[in-house]
């Protein structure tokens, strides 16, 4: 199992959240500086160099439960705000989108998909919002990118669709772009058009046409796969300048508390360093396991024929 899974699905399923974000506050006429204040708060901590700095650190995958509390935790950073129903269905968009494009990537891996995800979301951000964030981000993995090995890249693969592999929602727009079956099955890579195939992790929602207006999507909230009461709630409060984000690693037993992570939000960084952070040169992910005490008489016994 590879111990580099996290970083990428917190990323790309993040960034296909904004996808949603940005979608339906444009469908409900939200207000351009209530639209880009939810973006820029949301992209500048799901991209918070203190929080990749973390989350590159090599660890076993997250659980899909820790994962789903740190987007939600990333998403309440804003204005916007999200209640249970509507997070499940987000959730059920992000992972199943995303399981589709890692499902359809016949040419392409997952550094391909991350770098176009981050690179889309770069092109629905304000011009004030502060690029290098996002261009910080994208160098983590192209550092990354040039480590892997050709077994990294199998194991990295093999992680993420396991991961996903339980997970198997119908969604709409999935369905009406011809890209998911009745059945709840992907549609083979042949039968996809070839401007969406070659470029996995942009924005899927500019190739779905359909203009329905708000009052028919409110009405039918109750029973789409969709995000049609998202942000029925952006009011004007006052956001917190630092924010508290349960991390997806955990140290000494398993009972204990995950670490958490406070972030300034309006603090400015000059120079950041974009390494992974790993101790050797190799990707390799030792975890400091107690031997078991046949291990220590087999020692001991090197030890006296020495």
């Amino acid at each position: 199992m590879s111990h580099f899974a996290t970083p990428f699905i917190v990323a790309n399923l993040g960034c296909e959240m904004v996808f949603v974000i940005e979608q339906r506050l444009k469908a409900q006429n939200i207000g351009l500086d209530k639209s880009d204040r939810v973006l820029t708060d949301v992209v500048t901590v799901l991209l918070h160099p203190k929080l990749l700095d973390e989350l590159f650190i090599p660890q076993p995958v997250a659980a899909h439960a820790v994962i789903k509390q740190l987007i939600q935790d990333i998403s309440a950073t804003s204005i916007m705000k999200l209640d249970d129903y509507s997070m499940s269905k987000l959730w059920d968009l992000m992972t199943m989108i995303f399981k589709w494009q890692l499902a359809v990537a016949t040419t392409q891996n997952i550094f391909d998909i991350t770098r176009r995800h981050l690179k889309s979301v770069a092109t629905l951000m304000p011009q004030y919002f502060p690029k290098y964030i996002i261009e910080q981000a994208m160098r983590r993995f192209e550092n990354l990118a040039q480590r892997f090995t050709d077994d990294d890249y199998k194991c990295l693969n093999n992680t993420m669709i396991l991961w996903f592999s339980e997970y198997h929602t119908k969604i709409s727009v999935l369905l009406r772009l011809g890209l998911q079956n009745k059945d709840g099955t992907f549609c083979l890579p042949a039968t996809i058009p070839p401007n969406i195939l070659k470029n996995l992790g942009e924005n899927i929602y500019k190739y779905d046409n359909k203009k329905n207006p708000i009052d028919k999507y409110e009405s039918s909230c109750a029973d789409s796969s969709e995000i049609n009461c998202l942000l029925a709630s952006i009011e004007n409060i006052v956001t917190k300048s630092k924010i508290q984000l349960q991390l997806p690693i955990e140290f000494g037993k398993s009972d204990s508390k995950k670490k958490t992570l406070d972030i300034a939000k309006d603090i400015h960084f000059e120079s950041i360093d974009t390494n992974v952070k790993t101790k050797n040169q190799d990707l390799t992910f030792i975890p400091n396991i107690p031997k078991s005490t046949q291990e220590d008489l087999l020692e001991m016994l090197d030890d006296i024929n020495l």
